[in-house]
């Protein structure tokens, strides 16, 4: 990856409106709309904060791609699945590897067209995001905590394996109970699952794929979940 990217990024609280927080959505362009509009979202005070992955495998990879990078008060982290477009854009031979995760949709694009998407999500796409809220500090990055102190996240310069211990593994999702220090909850997407899963201050709630259902909540939500359960109640 010759690319750099941004290892993190710290948003400051939203005074006005709710900040939401959703999993994966591979292209589900239109299921997020609907969920939005479900949901009571307000476009002139709320913000969308996405976990990655919002292209491949799904109908409109291209639109909700667009829409991510257009949108103001849409943020996102860096997903395995942006990191190989990325990569593809950059050398031919990656671009084999991105239609076998379900990439084939980039294929339509005009060279200008992949570029271009490649570098805007090259710049506005972190691989981890410190968000301030009401009831404490949320972290976001894609597949789990790249390291066990989250100060250690918002210090770390930006380094090929960075970028791949934030996107690729999970294996914090299957070990036992375990608290990231330096920050209140993270939370993250990856892993494909039919429930919310928890560990410790660790959320992942990427479900959409095994259940239908676009994991759209506050962030407030997920932070009370996890006081919830560390006080046992």
């Amino acid at each position: 990856m010759s690319m750099r990217l941004t290892p993190h990024r710290f948003i400051s609280a939203n005074p006005v409106g709710v900040d939401w927080v959703c999993g994966d959505l591979h292209g589900e362009f239109n299921a997020l709309q609907t969920a939005l509009s479900d949901a009571g979202f307000n476009k002139a005070v709320d913000r969308l904060f996405l976990l990655g992955d919002t292209i491949d495998r799904g109908p409109e990879s291209r639109a909700l791609l667009e829409w991510v990078l257009d949108t103001d008060w849409v943020y996102s982290v860096m997903g395995n699945h942006e990191l190989m477009f990325i990569a593809g854009a950059e050398d031919n031979r990656n671009r084999y590897k991105h239609r076998g995760m379900g990439g084939h949709w980039a294929a339509s694009l005009d060279e200008t067209s992949y570029k271009n998407l490649a570098i805007q999500c090259r710049y506005q796409l972190p691989l981890t995001m410190t968000l301030e809220c009401e009831n404490g500090q949320l972290g976001l990055v894609h597949a789990q905590s790249p390291f066990d102190d989250w100060r250690t996240v918002q210090e770390t310069p930006f380094s090929e394996r960075f970028a791949i211990e934030c996107t690729w593994p999970w294996n914090r999702a299957q070990g036992k109970n375990q608290t990231i220090s330096g920050i209140t909850a993270v939370v993250s997407g990856h892993i494909g699952t039919a429930e919310v899963i928890q560990r410790g201050n660790q959320v992942w709630i990427d479900v959409l794929a095994r259940t239908g259902q676009v994991p759209l909540m506050p962030v407030h939500r997920v932070l009370e979940r996890v006081v919830q359960v560390q006080r046992g109640s």
